[in-house]
């Protein structure tokens, strides 16, 4: 039996975050049919803002949040990436002057090839192939560290139906520092701009927690999208208010 990591073993303090401070875009895409960022977040005891129905119709307020999650293929909702595109001025103003986080995992190349949202100086230009090869190019970074230590070894493996642990790469992703490769290609970038940052990546951590082919994917990544969100909400979480789990925890049960 599969244990689910952040309902049974993580503990958060009560007051880890309040519903303002994480907002969410969460799409259930034609691939995986899983609104998977709540699932993740409901997973782990936390609360958000899901604004997936304002960025449809046009509009979006992140007024209040520090952490703003764009869910893996999002952008297959077609108004939802007219929306991300429409509000790239609110997106950069939430990270260059309110101190924001914008992290958006990978996107069908087909769907959003660029990222036209991200200001100037930064670029990041998805494409195929989807590969199975992943490298941590920076592993003291917290992101691979807190709460869960995870190296190469981890992301071994993954897949849902016939796609790999690492679906699409960077063709182009300029002005960012390097955190993880695929056979020499870009898969996961950080770029502080402002008193903020923008992460983007070409895995899909929340989709494949939940709906991942076997249970070492759905444990891995959930362990990964535990990371992910303790790395860049540290306003709200931090390592003293978490019960850190580890791959062999997961693996003895």
């Amino acid at each position: 039996m599969r244990i689910r990591a952040c309902a049974v073993l993580m503990c958060l303090v009560a007051t880890a975050a309040s519903a303002e401070e994480i907002a969410i875009v969460d799409v259930a895409d034609q691939w995986t049919l899983s609104a998977a960022v709540t699932l993740s977040l409901e997973d782990m005891g936390l609360p958000f803002d899901d604004l997936t129905g304002d960025v449809e119709g046009g509009s979006l307020n992140l007024s209040g949040a520090v952490l703003f999650i764009i869910s893996s293929m999002a952008t297959n909702n077609a108004a939802v990436h007219q929306g991300l595109d429409d509000n790239a001025q609110v997106i950069q103003d939430f990270v260059q002057g309110g101190g924001g986080v914008v992290i958006e995992t990978t996107q069908a190349d087909q769907n959003e090839a660029n990222v036209d949202w991200l200001p100037t100086g930064l670029t990041a230009v998805r494409s195929d192939p989807d590969q199975a090869e992943f490298t941590i190019e920076e592993p003291a970074h917290m992101l691979f560290n807190v709460p869960n230590e995870l190296t190469d070894a981890e992301f071994v493996g993954w897949g849902h139906q016939g796609w790999p642990t690492v679906w699409e790469v960077f063709a182009t992703l300029d002005g960012f520092d390097i955190l993880a490769t695929s056979a020499g290609k870009n898969v996961i970038g950080e770029a502080a701009v402002g008193s903020g940052k923008y992460v983007m990546m070409c895995i899909a951590p929340d989709k494949y927690a939940q709906v991942g082919n076997d249970d070492n994917t759905k444990d891995m990544a959930t362990l990964f999208f535990q990371n992910m969100v303790t790395t860049y909400l540290p306003q709200a979480v931090s390592p003293e208010g978490l019960a850190t789990t580890t791959w062999a925890d997961l693996r003895l049960r």
